[in-house]
C-alpha cells in the first residue's frame, strides 16, 4: 500500500508562529511592566488590550492597504500567543510567590 503524498506550504504555517511568537513577547512584556501594580485585575486589561489590537491591525491591513490582507488565522495565531502569555505569566507569578515564602 502506497502512502498517500502530503504538500505542506510551510511559508504560511511559519507566518503564523510570527504572529504568535510578536504577540506572547509583547503580551509578557506588558505583563511584566505592571505585575507589581496593586490593581486586581489589570493583567486580564492587559490581555483584553492585546487582542483588540491584534484585531484592530488585521482590520486596517484589509482595509486601508493594497499590499496587505487581514487574515482570521493570524488573529487566531495573534490570541494563541496573547494566551500562552498569560499562561506562562501565571506560572512565573506561582513560582515567585512559592520561593518568596
Amino acid at each position: 500500500m502506497k502512502m498517500p503524498k502530503v504538500d505542506i506550504d510551510f511559508t504560511t504555517n511559519v507566518d503564523k508562529l510570527y504572529h504568535l511568537f510578536a504577540y506572547f513577547t509583547l503580551t509578557i512584556c506588558w505583563l511584566f511592566s505592571f505585575y507589581k501594580k496593586k490593581q486586581k485585575h489589570l493583567k486580564y486589561y492587559i490581555v483584553l488590550g492585546c487582542v483588540i489590537y491584534g484585531i484592530v491591525i488585521e482590520v486596517l491591513q484589509s482595509k486601508l492597504t493594497d499590499y496587505r490582507t487581514g487574515d482570521y488565522m493570524d488573529i487566531l495565531a495573534n490570541s494563541l500567543g496573547i494566551l500562552l502569555a498569560l499562561i506562562v505569566f501565571n506560572q512565573i507569578l506561582k513560582k515567585i510567590k512559592v520561593n518568596s515564602l
